[in-house]
């Protein structure tokens, strides 16, 4: 009897606080599974593999639309970007400042991994970050 007493209670909370479903978040948008570490498991450019030239190539996507990516080369030391992004059903959208510009990129998302495709002059950088 007390568990439909609490039902018939968040049923009428709910009914009359005037909140409408449509405007309610998705499971998506609360969980958002999008977010954690992901490892560059696949680097080249022009089809030259560029991976074994660091340590490590993480990004990072936080529960709050900021990203990091950072790295270790092997012979030039650590570096970091950084900026924000948003993440679609398909594609995730990174927003980040280069050079007093700020640039804004779409790549796809598919099953923990997000495909970087970019042209650099002639050549096509590729890379593959996958969920740890």
């Amino acid at each position: 009897m007390k568990k439909i007493l609490c039902i018939f209670a968040l049923c009428c909370t709910l009914i009359f606080s005037g909140c409408k479903v449509e405007e309610m978040s998705t499971l998506r948008d609360i969980s958002r599974p999008y977010a954690g570490e992901y490892k560059c498991r696949k680097l080249t450019l022009g089809g030259q593999d560029l991976l074994g030239r660091f340590d490590y190539l993480k990004l990072n996507l936080n529960y709050f639309g900021k990203f990091r990516l950072t790295y270790a080369e092997v012979s030039a030391g650590e570096g970091e970007y950084s900026g924000t992004y948003e993440a679609g059903e398909e594609e995730i959208a990174f927003c980040a400042s280069a050079g007093g510009e700020k640039k804004r990129y779409v790549f796809p998302y598919e099953s923990g991994t997000v495909r970087v495709e970019l042209l650099l002059g002639e050549k096509l950088l590729y890379a593959e970050f996958s969920a740890l």
